[in-house]
């Protein structure tokens, strides 16, 4: 059933206001208390007794937590007072639904039924003032009645609908008050959140989330130097995203005046290392190209030590045995290098596959083959293509550097420091 004005359904509203009134008291004292503490911790800041005595420590942490705690203060504080509005208009609401829904439900009936009675009414008086042919004249005795009849039930409609009316404009004005003050309840405690400047639920994520990824950043960049093929692409790639990551929940926090342009910029640096190990490495040998070209090589070779088949000789029949042996005989010798490798030498290369290429070379320059002209010219072009000293110079120290940086941002909420750039660690957006 609606109010045929407002479109309201008539129905009992949900919530129960006294829980609702003690919860906003509650937090209004818990404001109180706060703001007290708050004034308690200012004075202990304030005072030249905690400097006199050497403990400008406990004056900082007094100074610190006073602050955040007179920005909950105005936060419960205002919320609970919007709360305990929003209580007693819920209250009123609920009150007189309860004590005037079966009345407007009652009238609400009276009104159809009148409506009905006089439609019956009125159908009946014209029926009698309608007199076919075929029909006897009415009485004026019956006419009367009928009249009298259609303006009672005319009378009877007005008042219906006049008690109808006004007990639905009622309920209108109850419900329409109670809905504005849900509306300004949720704006008053929106507003005690913004006034408290202190509605960090989501960046408390933020944050913490920049934390977790800043550890696990440094923890595969570690693991990236111990294991190469097949899995180090997929941990560069994983590598790369994280510090993409890192760097847009760090340019949010800048925008939005949470974060220094310092900030923005050390995320930004986790990105350099990508871009100068692409630049180091280009032109650098592929570990399976390196590889089956390795083994194609030394499957040459094999194959051109095999003395020619002569039919007359039969120690030379078995040489087309040993040609279609010599691919399985290269893979033997040359296996591929193992996925674990030394880190000290990725921090060199730059790059765990390329320490594995190292050891391919190894591998070859100890086959029994070494001292072919074809291997040796293999391993010379391969070496000679991997990064030269002033690279590997420079990717050590690129390593070092950024690494050191991440693993100190990484560790600035356990031990207490802060690294920035110097001249932006105070540039913020407003």
């Amino acid at each position: 059933m609606r109010s045929p004005v407002g479109n309201h359904e008539l129905r009992q509203l949900e919530g129960n206001a006294q829980d609702l009134w003690d919860r906003g008291d509650a937090w209004v004292k818990l404001g109180g208390v706060m703001r007290t503490t708050a004034t308690s911790l200012e004075d202990i800041a304030d005072s030249s007794i905690c400097k006199s005595q050497g403990t400008d420590k406990l004056a900082e942490m007094a100074e610190e937590t006073a602050g955040d705690l007179a920005k909950a203060a105005v936060r419960y504080t205002d919320t609970g007072k919007a709360v305990r509005t929003y209580a007693s208009a819920l209250d009123v609401a609920q009150t007189w639904i309860r004590n005037h829904e079966s009345e407007v439900e009652r009238a609400e009936r009276d009104y159809q039924s009148a409506a009905e009675h006089k439609q019956s009414a009125a159908r009946e008086l014209s029926s009698l003032e309608t007199v076919w042919v075929w029909e006897s004249e009415p009485s004026a005795a019956e006419l009367s009645a009928a009249e009298n009849a259609a303006a009672n039930a005319a009378s009877a409609l007005t008042t219906a609908t006049n008690h109808r009316n006004d007990m639905w404009e009622d309920f209108d004005h109850t419900f329409e008050t109670w809905s504005t003050a849900y509306d300004d309840a949720v704006t008053g405690i929106q507003k005690a959140m913004d006034t408290a400047g202190n509605n960090d639920g989501f960046w408390e994520f933020v944050d913490s989330a920049l934390e977790v990824l800043g550890w696990v950043l440094v923890a595969l960049t570690v693991i990236a130097l111990i294991i190469g093929a097949p899995l180090a692409g997929l941990l560069a790639g994983i590598i790369l995203a994280l510090s993409v990551l890192v760097l847009a929940l760090t340019a949010l926090k800048f925008a939005t005046g949470r974060a220094t342009l310092s900030d923005l910029g050390l995320a930004a640096l986790s990105l350099v290392p990508f871009g100068i190990g692409r630049l180091l490495s280009k032109g650098a040998p592929a570990l399976s190209a390196v590889v089956r070209n390795g083994r194609t090589v030394v499957t040459s070779t094999i194959r051109a030590g095999i003395p020619r088949m002569r039919l007359l000789r039969p120690t030379t029949w078995a040489k087309p045995f040993r040609w279609l042996a010599a691919p399985s005989q290269a893979r033997g010798a040359l296996p591929r290098p193992g996925m674990f490798v030394n880190p000290f030498r990725s921090v060199t290369l730059g790059d765990a596959r390329l320490v594995q290429v190292e050891n391919f070379l190894g591998t070859m320059r100890t086959s029994p083959w070494s001292s072919a002209a074809p291997v040796q010219q293999f391993v010379a072009t391969t070496a000679a293509a991997m990064p030269s000293l002033g690279k590997q110079a420079v990717q050590t120290g690129t390593w070092l550097l950024f690494t050191g940086l991440d693993s100190a941002q990484a560790g600035e909420t356990i031990f207490d420091y802060n690294v920035e750039i110097p001249g932006l660690s105070e540039v913020r957006l407003p």
